[in-house]
């Protein structure tokens, strides 16, 4: 199976308290989000994670095939501690368990669908695509170009492929103005 998710921010204080997440503290937060996460996951499933991970120790507690696309925290990692160098960022990555690292976007095609553009902020979305991405934590679900699939949207784990598709048909067959509203007069 295939699953999605970002901004998991595992052992962030500052995403704790900003976010106002429901837990008492990030090792609650971090045991919720591992223990949802494994709950759904299978050891031979994939995983997209659309980045701000967080302490990547975690991922050898995740079933799954982890591939991260960087976020703007992984980004900022990658830019500090090595230089901008991201052949020996994503091996430094891939020594927590992450299964691949992809710098920026993906394209990803399904088998009987259009392919998925994911990235991390919605400002990098694809006109061409419908986009998956994170960022914006709980601030908004859905955009007429594409869903959210960051953590703090989907009760803290990742979102399953019939998800996706499921909100995919209603952001663009179903939903109306009401939803997408920019303003108010």
């Amino acid at each position: 199976m295939i699953f999605f998710t970002s901004d998991t921010h595992f052992g962030s204080e500052r995403t704790l308290k900003f976010s106002c997440r429901p837990f008492a503290n990030t090792k609650e937060m971090d045991e919720t989000i591992i223990n949802n996460w494994n709950k759904v996951i299978k050891k031979d499933d994939i995983v997209y994670h659309l980045g701000d991970f967080g302490n990547y120790e975690m991922t050898k507690k995740l079933n799954g095939k982890i591939t991260l696309i960087l976020g703007n925290y992984e980004q900022n990692d990658l830019k500090i501690n090595f230089n901008g160098d991201f052949s020996a960022f994503s091996a430094y990555l891939k020594k927590f368990g992450f299964n691949d690292v992809i710098e920026k976007n993906l394209i990803l095609p399904l088998p009987n669908e259009n392919p998925l553009f994911l990235t991390h902020e919605p400002l990098n979305c694809s006109t061409k695509y419908f986009n998956l991405f994170g960022h914006v934590h709980e601030k908004c679900k859905c955009k007429r170009f594409g869903l959210n699939v960051g953590t703090d949207c989907f009760n803290f784990k990742p979102a399953t492929l019939a998800e996706v598709e499921f909100y995919k048909d209603a952001i663009l067959n179903h939903y109306d103005e009401n939803v997408f509203v920019e303003e108010l007069e």
